[in-house]
């Protein structure tokens, strides 16, 4: 891999080469989808770039509840995720994703600098840029929800209720903050939406 190149997150699977599982790694990082095995003095090796991945699905059979099917244009790839295949397909999806927007875009990924540091002594070890990934797909879905610029960023969100003077109630939801906008959306679908730019606001 060249020096550039950023591991996101690695997970414990096995690769299915015909009815042959290949117990080992799936590495995730911002350019490549790859998988490594040494089991008994023989090794395998996968590396596919996320822009030459055309599918991705989550299947469920009987035999194998767990299932990743990687397909390209000109091969499919089959992995059975041992933990987390939630998580594990979530991110695949969302790098998928971003190299596909890179293509078209013609943008490199550039890492947050501004979210704040780990702390040391975190309990659960993630890394700095599945973290950044995750605090950019909460962002999306907020600007998606409300119809804001693309480089509005959300900072935090709380449930709380929101009261309305036009039929005096109070209407629960979820309260959204980021850069330029403060929002609400009712918990009940399509009941209440608001949007305040942040410039508006005098107290």
């Amino acid at each position: 891999m060249p020096e550039e190149e950023k591991l996101v997150n690695y997970y414990s699977c096995s690769y299915w080469k015909g009815k042959v599982p290949r117990q080992g790694w799936v590495y995730l990082s911002i350019n490549h989808l790859c998988f490594y095995s040494f089991l008994m003095g023989r090794e395998a090796k996968l590396i596919i770039r996320w822009v030459d991945i055309t599918q991705l699905e989550k299947n469920a059979t009987l035999l194998f509840p767990d299932m990743i099917k990687v397909s390209t244009r000109s091969s499919e790839h089959f992995f059975s995720v041992f933990l987390n295949i939630s998580e594990t397909f979530k991110l695949m999806e969302q790098l998928a994703n971003i190299a596909m927007r890179q293509l078209l875009d013609n943008e490199g990924f550039e890492q947050d600098r501004s979210l704040p540091k780990l702390k040391k002594k975190s309990p659960k070890k993630v890394s700095a840029l599945k973290r950044d990934l995750d605090a950019r797909a909460k962002s999306e879905r907020y600007r998606a929800l409300f119809r804001l610029p693309k480089d509005e960023k959300l900072d935090g969100h709380t449930d709380c209720t929101l009261w309305t003077p036009f039929n005096k109630m109070h209407i629960l939801g979820q309260m959204f903050v980021s850069t330029n906008y403060i929002c609400f959306t009712s918990k009940e679908e399509n009941l209440c939406s608001l949007i305040i730019p942040l410039r508006e606001v005098n107290i």
